[in-house]
């Protein structure tokens, strides 16, 4: 399990609108104006075995699958390689198992995913914060990662880890340069709230 949390915070790396662009005020009749810019259009992407969904720009890219359907990748598109772009990961993860058998607490998770080892090393912890999102508890991470891998340096990632009460944790990430986050993190937020179950492509719904 500690090579699927390191691979949730690079490959998820494992995202409300785009955030407004700044108005320009522009006098007219000897009074300033604020220009107001429209939200940009959402669309709902979904886990279709698990029924999980998420609100996404609509000009963003759903690039495949991850984590064997239990999740999805959505980039914003821009010129160079795909491995660059930002990138939001939405997955549904068996929770770790504690030392008593039982379920582990986000809170355990998310020590267990950021704990350095010989294949992922240390990430520095710019914020985490315990929070409810949609109703769920939820423990909010945004980590500085360490240049390893797909992870351009000083890269960031935000995550929010969302008890589904099902089985499941549902994560939520996104992950982008430092000079992108003040831009993207208005999707983040959105992403994480918009969070909600649908019909399951599977009779019976998920199954850890």
């Amino acid at each position: 399990m500690k090579a699927r949390a390191a691979s949730l915070l690079l490959c998820l790396a494992l995202l409300s609108v785009c955030a407004p662009a700044q108005s320009t005020p522009e006098k007219a009749h000897g009074k300033t104006k604020q220009q107001k810019t429209a939200p940009a259009a959402l669309r709902s992407e979904c886990i279709a075995d698990v029924g999980l969904c998420v609100s996404v720009p609509a000009s963003w890219q759903r690039l495949g699958d991850v984590f064997g359907a239990l999740g999805f990748v959505a980039a914003e598109p821009r010129p160079g390689d795909q491995a660059g772009w930002p990138q939001l990961t939405v997955a549904a993860l068996p929770p770790l198992e504690g030392s008593d058998g039982q379920a582990a607490s986000l809170d355990s998770m998310v020590d267990r995913m950021l704990a350095p080892d010989e294949s992922f090393p240390a990430a520095e912890i710019l914020q985490r914060r315990r929070l409810q999102l949609g109703g769920a508890e939820a423990e909010l991470v945004r980590v500085r990662l360490p240049a390893t891998g797909n992870a351009s340096p000083g890269a960031i990632e935000q995550l929010a880890l969302i008890d589904g009460g099902n089985g499941f944790v549902y994560s939520i990430a996104l992950r982008c340069a430092p000079e992108d986050l003040a831009r993207l993190e208005p999707i983040f937020q959105q992403a994480a709230a918009s969070w909600r179950m649908e019909a399951s492509g599977k009779t019976g719904g998920p199954t850890p």
